[in-house]
């Protein structure tokens, strides 16, 4: 099937065994199955299970990506503060992923002026942090938005199917988002070439929902841990920090 950029879906109707779906050039066609990976704001989610809006988490993330490595970092690393932590990523080519998490109310960011609220917000981390903040130059170089996520009782109705964050959005405590997405568009695959009929094979996708009920209820337990009290928060990690990730990915090694 062709690759159509810069369309999306209008409308849809479930007919016993096809779906109708009109698109937003006009056109339009019947498809045997629709496969709804629109993320988190999932317009097409609203069509074909009613409006549910991702819930907000507590949190607000400023992301960005500077082309610097302070002090020569090689790995991830996180720096804590009261209320909120600052990360660090290497990406290739020099570059380093800054992701910053600040416990607040949901607000909107506007573009202007989002590099020096960037820089005031976190002007109490030292070191690294700071020499990150300074490599940047430009309001658009960040994005900043509410950190949701998306529980869904239902994952598919008639022959639209939802996968990845239009389903089941998490928080990125875990980091998985991406890589549950991908472990849905497999097993779905799977299903729909050993079983019989659609409705069989999307029945059972409902494997998954043990798996990503782990990320769900282990992303909000790091998000709770880092909205402790600063002492306890650091000496728990000092002490249980190996053991606890070790934990928390343990169940998610073995094939979905």
């Amino acid at each position: 099937m062709p690759c159509r950029l810069g369309t999306w879906v209008r409308s849809l109707t479930q007919h016993d065994d096809r779906v109708s779906v009109t698109f937003s050039d006009g056109s339009s066609g019947i498809y045997d199955l629709v496969v709804v990976a629109d993320g988190i704001s999932s317009t097409v989610r609203s069509l074909a299970l009613g409006t549910t809006p991702p819930a907000y988490t507590g949190a607000m993330a400023w992301r960005s990506v500077a082309p610097v490595r302070p002090g020569g970092l090689t790995g991830l690393q996180f720096l804590f503060g009261e209320g909120c932590f600052f990360g660090l990523c290497p990406v290739g080519d020099g570059r380093i992923y800054g992701f910053g998490n600040i416990t607040e109310p949901s607000a909107h960011e506007p573009p202007a002026g989002r590099l020096d609220r960037l820089r005031r917000r976190f002007a109490g981390f030292a070191g690294i942090v700071q020499d990150y903040l300074a490599a940047l130059s430009y309001d658009e170089e960040i994005h900043c938005g509410p950190v949701d996520w998306v529980a869904l009782e239902q994952w598919h109705r008639g022959r639209v199917v939802l996968i990845g964050d239009a389903a089941h959005a998490s928080s990125p405590m875990m980091g998985q988002d991406g890589s549950m997405a991908m472990e849905d568009a497999c097993v779905l695959a799977e299903s729909l070439r050993r079983d019989t009929t659609v409705a069989e094979a999307l029945a059972s996708v409902a494997r998954r929902r043990q798996r990503v009920s782990w990320v769900h209820q282990e992303s909000d337990a790091v998000a709770q841990s880092f909205r402790l009290p600063a002492a306890m928060r650091n000496n728990a990690l000092q002490q249980y920090g190996d053991q606890m990730l070790q934990r928390r990915f343990a169940p998610l090694v073995a094939a979905p």
